[in-house]
């Protein structure tokens, strides 16, 4: 594993992701096709990446900022739909695959057939979340999609674990398999309460911004590590501890190790995400050359029809799901389902980089000898992953444009009623301290009339649309005005004026003005267009 591969990984991301955001294409699709084309190049330094490393290393940090900025209100209006979907379809997605596999690949067995149906059984919350960002869709959809992909991998790992026990040589029980789920969903929770729990703790103790920034990275390694080491749910003890933590960040965490956090982990998370596809396409080219028995009719043939069952079994599922009345909001209005929503829900199946490190993780050897069919496991799934990531992901903006499916504006109408309770707290405040007599009038008058602009823009039925217009103005000029006091700061800096320390301090708090501001002018006003 050379320092000269992992440079040619990112610089390959770069590209990859650069042509992505030119051609309007969610960026795993082109780093996954771009990483083949790059494995296939002679002499190109690859990275090999062990399974375990991304179930330990890269996972976890994935997972929790996944959880953390997931929208968790659409969790608790979908969650007996989510449940449906995290548990129920990938127990029946595994049993299916399982059978197609057993039928159409000769000699396959039951237990390796059904290693491989647990496998690609869960979708990926890593694969879906690199999509979403394209996709103009209620939060109630993507709230659904979020929930299972990060539940479903407690059901699919358990299930993966059962099947390879039967392989190598343990004893194999459909009871035992419920029961070590149960087990598995139980332990993960409490790990995850209690990682969630210690944080918080640390942050209400240590108020040190970098400490609370440091805090924050080592979270999901606390709540994953423990859980992956006992045989429980790794997974979902780290999405309980993101969960848990995000209900008191906003307020034990301090503004600057916010500010630390969200930089980082927005970094991090991107180039965690990008590495995986990347890799996970250079190494189709080591998957093919394990493969020379087969040939490609074959090989199509069956991992084909594995793919078609994943795709098919999500389709029935969802659907089938859609016509009973007893599932919950949101994809029920008085006991009717959306179907152009559930068509979205069925279709977003993505498969990502899990499913292709549990292929990787399989054993190499059982009691009777090496494990059957291994390179070919492994195969069959990056295939399903290039099909659902490419082929759904690819084609779902298509589908969400022919349903007329558009965004219900959620977002932007709690943004306005925030930014509205906000303005009048600030403005009752200040009329408390305006009776107090402590702070100078003109002081009070200059923050009112800022908070009274607000509230107008945002609160006001009747001005707010001038008041948007004069404010977007007003925002405008301010930020001509920023960028006049940055480059007179960089004038200083050549002149030998100030020092480079100087100018990055006054720059923060200009770049922290202009974001603030520009924030502003993309918050809350989708609906109020609309309304007009």
């Amino acid at each position: 594993m050379s320092v000269a591969a992992f440079v040619v990984a990112f610089i390959s991301i770069i590209a990859l992701v650069a042509i992505a955001n030119r051609i309007n294409v969610a960026y795993p699709i082109v780093v996954v096709l771009g990483g083949m084309l790059i494995g296939f190049i002679p002499g190109v330094p690859t990275v090999t990446l062990p399974p375990d490393l991304v179930l330990v290393v890269f996972l976890p940090p994935l997972l929790y900022w996944e959880s953390v900025t997931a929208p968790t209100s659409e969790f608790r209006a979908g969650a007996w739909w989510i449940f449906q979907m995290a548990f129920g379809l990938v127990v029946v997605t595994t049993v299916v695959v399982a059978a197609v596999a057993h039928a159409v690949v000769p000699g396959m067995s039951w237990g390796v057939a059904f290693v491989l149906g647990a496998i690609v059984s869960s979708t990926d919350e890593v694969a879906f979340a690199a999509i979403a960002d394209q996709l103009n869709v209620p939060r109630h959809i993507i709230g659904t999609i979020e929930g299972e992909s990060l539940v479903n991998d407690a059901t699919s790992l358990i299930l993966y674990g059962v099947g390879i026990a039967a392989v190598v040589g343990a004893s194999f029980s459909i009871l035992h398999a419920a029961g070590a789920l149960a087990l598995a969903v139980i332990e993960a929770v409490a790990i995850g309460l209690a990682a969630g729990g210690i944080a918080v703790l640390a942050w209400r103790t240590i108020k040190d911004q970098t400490l609370q920034g440091a805090i924050s990275i080592v979270i999901p390694f606390v709540a994953y590590l423990p859980a992956y080491y006992i045989g429980a749910s790794a997974v979902l003890a780290t999405v309980t501890a993101g969960l848990f933590v995000t209900r008191f960040t906003p307020s034990v965490l301090k503004p600057q190790a916010r500010e630390l956090v969200t930089g980082f982990w927005v970094t991090i998370v991107f180039l965690l995400n990008a590495f995986i596809f990347v890799e996970v396409g250079i190494s189709f080219h080591q998957i093919l050359l394990r493969l020379h028995e087969y040939s490609p009719g074959q090989l199509l043939l069956w991992a084909g029809a594995v793919a078609a069952a994943c795709i098919g079994v999500r389709l029935a599922w969802t659907f089938a799901q859609g016509l009973m009345p007893a599932t919950n909001e949101p994809e029920h209005v008085e006991g009717k389902a959306e179907w152009s929503h559930v068509a979205i829900l069925a279709w977003t199946g993505m498969r990502g980089g899990v499913s292709l490190a549990a292929a990787f993780a399989i054993p190499l050897e059982t009691s009777a000898g090496p494990f059957p069919f291994r390179d070919l496991l492994i195969f069959i799934t990056f295939v399903v992953l290039l099909a659902t990531l490419v082929g759904q992901g690819g084609t779902l903006p298509f589908l969400i444009r022919k349903l007329g499916v558009k965004d219900d504006g959620a977002d932007e109408r709690e943004e306005q009623i925030a930014l509205a309770a906000t303005s009048r707290a600030a403005l009752k405040h200040l009329r408390e301290l305006e009776r107090e007599g402590r702070i100078p009038l003109s002081i009070i008058e200059l923050l009112r009339k800022r908070f009274r602009a607000r509230w107008a823009e945002f609160g006001s039925d009747e001005r707010r649309p001038d008041a948007a217009t004069l404010t977007a103005s007003y925002r405008q000029t301010e930020c001509e005005v920023l960028d006049v006091q940055r480059r007179e700061l960089i004038t200083l800096r050549d002149r030998g004026k100030v020092d480079n320390t100087v100018l990055r301090k006054i720059q923060r708090i200009l770049d922290l003005e202009t974001v603030a501001i520009q924030l502003l002018g993309t918050t809350g006003h989708s609906s109020i267009e609309d309304e007009d």
